[in-house]
């Protein structure tokens, strides 16, 4: 790199630096712009069995369900929390009241979003990277203060 161009780069991050605001560019690494343009690919990894309901629905609820499961894995992880663009109904939750026990078993900076598969079904999880991991699917809505 000539001395002139580090010279010219170093002193606008030490601009930047002190102006307390990054420029995009120079805010979002490279490598989650990649992962923003992937497909969502599901895990269940984190899926916390003693919340499962999935025993309770019925089959028209089922095939919703599926459905559901193979948009998020056709909607790319950049139009996933727009639904004028996916299509997908996803809304964040706080740790707290009827939600708190999904909460258990994460780290506590995860954002939980909560999606509709149905008019009372629910499937929670969050991101890493472009990697939607389920922890719960719900028969019933689960209501927080924030959403009544």
């Amino acid at each position: 790199m000539p001395e002139n161009l580090e010279k010219i780069v170093s002193e606008e991050i030490k601009e930047t630096i002190e102006g307390e605001r990054l420029p995009a560019t120079m805010a979002i690494s490279s490598e989650l712009k990649e992962y923003d343009n992937y497909n969502v690919v599901l895990s269940f990894e984190m899926y916390n069995q003693n919340r499962c309901e999935i025993y309770h629905l019925q089959k028209l609820d089922a095939k919703r369900l599926t459905s559901e499961l193979k948009k998020m894995t056709s909607t790319l992880r950049k139009h996933f929390l727009h639904q004028g663009t996916s299509g997908i109904a996803c809304k964040p939750v706080e740790d707290g009241g009827n939600y708190e026990s999904l909460f258990t078993v994460l780290q506590k900076d995860v954002e939980l979003l909560e999606i509709d598969y149905t008019s009372t079904g629910r499937i929670f999880g969050y991101f890493t990277k472009n990697i939607f991991n389920i922890v719960a699917i719900k028969v019933k809505h689960t209501k927080s203060a924030k959403y009544t």
